[in-house]
């Protein structure tokens, strides 16, 4: 019998309508992103030095600015991108994760999305996909070893999409074998 673990399912939720203020940081936040993407693209970065000289200026929190710094160079070195698509989703590290659940609420699970500057983060309630409800149980429990990895958000006409991946295995290294 083969069960595949949990862990490496990439959850989905959809955010729940956003106010209008709270849909304007957001559509912010995604332009801003995609700006800096593209620069750092055009600009041929292959390292995450000079995806980070790139960035830096650009009003992003610290989350999707280190995932610039991981992914643009990978889009050179790893897929050989000559261009970008349009719709590139906005890209979070592992550290924007946090969530905050309340059975009490309509919408049980809420994300701490990340915003740039200190103290601007708010709170949007999320819409679990039923089928992941038993990952998200999981991956939202201190004592699992299923933790967040990238986080992902898209907007597709008026939904918003989150994919949260899980944190890739850790690798383990022997001094001198790689």
């Amino acid at each position: 019998m083969s069960t595949t673990p949990t862990a490496n399912k990439t959850l989905e939720a959809t955010l729940a309508p956003p106010t209008r203020c709270k849909e304007q940081r957001l559509q912010q936040t995604l332009s801003e992103y995609r700006d800096a993407l593209e620069d750092a693209f055009e600009q041929d970065c292959t390292t995450m030095t000079a995806t980070n000289d790139v960035v830096t200026p650009y009003n992003l929190p610290y989350q999707a600015k280190d995932a610039l710094k991981s992914y643009v160079p990978k889009l050179h070195k790893t897929y050989n991108a000559k261009e970008l698509d349009d719709e590139h989703p906005l890209r979070f590290v592992n550290r924007a994760g946090k969530f905050d659940r309340d059975s009490s609420r309509e919408y049980e699970i809420c994300w701490n999305v990340p915003q740039p500057g200190r103290g601007t983060n708010f709170w949007i309630p999320l819409r679990l996909n039923p089928e992941q409800e038993e990952q998200w149980d999981e991956m939202l429990d201190d004592e699992s070893s299923t933790k967040v990895g990238e986080l992902r958000l898209q907007k597709h006409r008026k939904t918003w999409t989150l994919l949260v991946l899980p944190e890739p295995p850790h690798r383990h290294y022997r001094e001198g074998v790689s």
